[in-house]
């Protein structure tokens, strides 16, 4: 499933490919992508429009037109955008296309349909409702507002990590890789993290989330690179999980 940094990438796809573009066109090929909204309204809302802006908060994009409702995208397992200028280029799998009046699409695929394509009204109201946690990029999410968020949660620290509720956007992924560079086992009780540890966590999270590198080898038995130790495997928080049984503590 498309992680913080993937969805931000889509996010920037859209301001490259569609903002400023009006849409002359809103096409529903297959309505059980748009979740509650039904395909009558999502095209007379969105026909003649433009989109303005795109907001990212954890695996959710936001997609602004002149004005409400706003379409909120979520990519689920197999979404994926594609523009494109010739028609016989329209993607097989597309659910939904955007045709554009200087002759362009935008068109969101999804193999298994398992994300979701609609319209809401308040983003913001969107992420209370849904009780999403703070997004690790938000530049007013603080090392305080971190500290807080786990003096008020026990239990493994992978876990809390991967919770939407308590930090939106990451997955299995980035959390291992966060937890692999700060030496940290995904099995640590947060409860025992001491407050070094907490900051190292807080500032690794957020680089792994702007520039996804991933260090920690995803196969077991391979060599730590950071430290010549052995690669586990195990599950943690319901996931495969994959750590150095030397340096993550």
């Amino acid at each position: 499933m498309p992680e913080l940094p993937e969805v931000e990438e889509y996010g920037r796809y859209i301001a490259r490919h569609a903002l400023g573009r009006r849409i002359v066109r809103p096409r529903v090929l297959d309505e059980r992508i748009l979740g509650a909204t039904r395909a009558a309204a999502f095209v007379r809302s969105l026909r003649g429009r433009s989109f303005t802006r795109v907001r990212r908060h954890g695996k959710h994009l936001f997609v602004y037109t002149d004005r409400k409702p706003v379409l909120h995208l979520h990519f689920g397992m197999t979404g994926d955008l594609a523009a494109y200028r010739d028609a016989s280029k329209q993607p097989r799998f597309a659910k939904i296309v955007f045709d554009f009046e200087d002759g362009s699409h935008l068109a969101f695929e999804d193999v298994r349909l398992f994300g979701v394509a609609e319209l809401i009204d308040d983003p913001d109201h969107f992420i209370i409702d849904h009780s999403l946690g703070r997004d690790p990029l938000d530049p007013a999410f603080t090392l305080k507002d971190f500290r807080a968020l786990m003096s008020r949660r026990t239990g493994a620290i992978k876990a809390l990590l991967m919770s939407q509720e308590v930090v939106a956007g990451l997955g299995n992924l980035y959390v291992d890789e966060t937890l692999f560079q700060t030496g940290v086992h995904p099995r640590r009780s947060s409860a025992k993290l001491s407050g070094e540890e907490i900051a190292a966590i807080f500032r690794t999270m957020r680089a792994v989330a702007r520039k996804p590198r991933l260090h920690v080898p995803r196969e077991e038995g391979s060599p730590c690179p950071r430290c010549g130790g052995v690669i586990r495997r195990a599950v943690a928080a319901g996931r495969t999980t994959y750590y150095c049984a030397n340096h993550q503590r």
